[in-house]
């Protein structure tokens, strides 16, 4: 995503109904710059004591300190990139955005400060069991959602759940922004992925993809069996991506679960 103010639109599924939302407090533990312009930081979870999500929902994070008679401190929203079953902290990758708000309030706070926040939000959620192959279809910090993702679908093949192919493609600028990369290839592996990254702006060297997500996602989709689709990162993307696969054949309701991050 291209900003930190964000907005997101529920996915059209059948879903196990998730944690019901309610206020936390957490502490800044740990906050490092993973690439340019993009930051993760950790919350260890202070009251209560750890949260119960599942993987793809987010929370609402409060920007700003409280001031007695302030108008209401402003809000924003960061999907979880903590794996479901570590909930006593909790990561999050955002991008710094020059003089927002948000961003100035994350990359000041000191270590040690508490933040409250409410969640889990969202249905961004991965089905209990898919028919056919698993396919992720992310741009820029959208993936933060897809790794508690992949940690799953890797506990679920452990287990003979989940035995179907799938698929992840990750579209960035340039080579410079990616970040995670040994995480996101250790995941990929136990979920038994396919990862294919491409880049708008790729340098001479680079060796995978090149472009847009869209079209390389459009192109594969004759070789893929009953997929169902997680789309989640640029509002544009995604409808655009929504639009072409329905154009398809891809049924809107049963096939496609997004989450959109807008500037």
């Amino acid at each position: 995503m291209s900003r930190l103010a964000i907005g997101r639109s529920p996915s059209v599924g059948y879903y196990p109904a998730p944690p019901m939302p309610a206020p936390f407090t957490a502490e800044l533990v740990a906050r490092e710059t993973i690439a340019p312009g993009i930051a993760e930081l950790s919350f260890a979870m202070r009251e209560p004591a750890r949260l119960d999500f599942k993987a793809g929902q987010f929370v609402s994070m409060a920007v700003d300190a409280p001031a007695a008679g302030a108008d209401p401190v402003p809000r924003r929203s960061y999907s979880i990139a903590s794996q479901s079953d570590a909930g006593d902290v909790l990561r999050f990758i955002v991008r710094v955005i020059p003089d927002g708000k948000a961003s100035e309030y994350l990359m000041s706070i000191s270590l040690g400060s508490l933040v409250r926040m409410t969640g889990p939000h969202g249905f961004f959620l991965l089905d209990p069991s898919h028919p056919g192959d698993v396919v992720f279809g992310a741009t820029g910090t959208g993936i933060a959602a897809v790794m508690p993702m992949l940690g799953e679908l890797g506990r679920r093949r452990e287990s003979g759940q989940e035995t179907r192919r799938c698929l992840l493609l990750w579209g960035m600028r340039q080579e410079a922004d990616l970040f995670s990369r040994q995480e996101i290839d250790r995941l990929v592996a136990r979920a038994g992925a396919e990862l294919h990254i491409f880049l708008t702006a790729p340098g001479p060297h680079w060796t995978d993809g090149r472009g847009r997500i869209t079209p390389a996602l459009l192109e594969r989709l004759a070789e893929m069996v009953a997929p169902t689709f997680y789309l989640v990162g640029n509002g544009a993307m995604i409808t655009e991506l929504k639009r072409e696969l329905i154009s398809r054949g891809i049924n809107r309701k049963t096939q496609i679960r997004t989450e959109a991050f807008f500037d």
